[in-house]
């Protein structure tokens, strides 16, 4: 049968498929062309996602010419996707106060994204005041940012 996962860390490749589905919706299969980033090549199952995700502007990969497909998906890193998702790729939120959370500092990375996610209720953080911006996101954390994101109703 089918699984889903919620508990499980979500991949940066897998977060692009998430994040596409979002933009273009469940049937899109984007095409891989290869040679955007030195570490996605037309044999990996989200090729076509990754770049396709570049071409949209929501990311410019982890650095030096890289997705890092494989790597976590760290919460800091969700709240800029998820932000840029919302509001195109040349959106930058307002300047970070460090107020939002105990454990999200403006020395932060992403602490303005992370402050601007928590303004619009898209997070609560991880429980106890923090966020945890380094820790993984997980696939069921994932499913509640892009349904309150969304503004879906769940059961």
């Amino acid at each position: 049968p089918a699984r889903y996962c919620p508990d499980d860390a979500l991949s940066r490749a897998q977060a692009a498929i998430f994040f596409e589905r979002v933009l273009r919706g469940p049937d899109v299969q984007p095409e891989c062309r290869g040679g955007v980033f030195s570490d996605v090549g037309p044999t990996l199952f989200a090729c076509g996602w990754i770049e396709q995700l570049f071409q949209d502007g929501i990311t410019q990969g982890c650095g030096n010419g890289h997705f890092c497909p494989h790597d976590r998906l760290t919460r800091a890193q969700a709240a800029v996707f998820l932000l840029r998702l919302k509001y195109g790729a040349v959106y930058q939120p307002p300047s970070c106060t460090g107020t939002a959370f105990g454990d999200v500092t403006p020395q932060t990375f992403a602490c303005a994204w992370v402050e601007q996610l928590a303004k619009e209720g898209i997070t609560t953080g991880c429980g106890g005041g923090r966020y945890c911006p380094e820790a993984s996101v997980t696939r069921g954390q994932m499913a509640t940012f892009l349904t309150r994101q969304l503004g879906l109703v769940t059961p």
